[in-house]
């Protein structure tokens, strides 16, 4: 089942129907399986699984799953030589929550949070591969968002269990590394998420405004509830 799910995912289209897969009523909405990849510019290990990410947010399913890449760039690499420009402490301890929620004893770049319940190396393609097979499948979010060139308006009615966040991302973006592991290199970043905003309470309906930042490259936006448990039970992309 590995080797079938990694040569699915590396030949694209990802029209491949993984065996296995987790049964669904017929009919039934289903929003994307959200993928959090926790990365650094600082670290020499990360390009891959960047590079990974850039081709599932293309294709944007894998199997029969459809899927919803993120990335969120850790500061903890920052002080070996080369402060990554899209860092945020705010997205350390995120990784730091869900290694807790997890049961992991470490946080690591490149990590990948599968449906905010399992945390895979991020490179490694088979095992991304097994742990979207395997993952939850998030009920569709009732979401919607109205976009203006400097906010995103979002109105959300958020499940009983789970609040409603918004992530808002910059998308393909080019830095020069001068310092650190990758010094000397040009680093392609994808899915860049540049803002992550509480909507909704659980089981509340509301509306809340984004503002973007007019230099933000191609951005995007996707709506997910989340449980106290991590784990997320619904999601929506926003389209522009």
């Amino acid at each position: 089942m590995r080797v079938r799910a990694a040569l699915c995912l590396i030949g694209l289209p990802l029209a491949c129907a993984p065996a296995g897969a987790n049964p669904q009523a017929v009919g039934a909405p289903e929003g994307p399986l959200v993928m959090e990849l926790f990365t650094s510019q600082g670290c020499s290990s990360c390009p891959p699984a960047d590079q990974l990410l850039a081709k599932l947010a293309g294709a944007g399913s894998l199997g029969d799953r459809a899927i919803a890449p993120l990335s969120f760039h850790v500061d903890y690499w920052n002080d070996l030589g080369w402060v990554d420009p899209y860092s945020s402490p705010a997205w350390t301890e995120r990784q730091r929550t869900y290694a807790r929620a997890i049961g992991d004893d470490r946080v690591y770049t490149p990590e990948l949070v599968v449906g905010g319940a399992r945390g895979v190396l991020g490179s490694d393609v088979a095992a991304v591969s097994q742990a979207v097979q395997h993952a939850g499948r998030p009920a569709l979010l009732r979401a919607g968002a109205t976009w203006a060139a400097d906010s995103v308006t979002i109105t959300v009615t958020a499940p009983a269990d789970a609040e409603v966040w918004v992530a808002v991302w910059e998308d393909s973006t080019t830095t020069r590394v001068t310092r650190g592991e990758n010094s000397g290199e040009t680093l392609g970043s994808y899915r860049v998420v540049r803002r992550l905003d509480r909507i909704a309470a659980a089981g509340q309906r509301a509306s809340g405004a984004i503002k973007l930042d007019p230099q933000w490259r191609n951005p995007g936006a996707i709506a997910f509830a989340q449980r106290a448990d991590r784990r997320i039970v619904a999601s929506a992309l926003l389209p522009r």
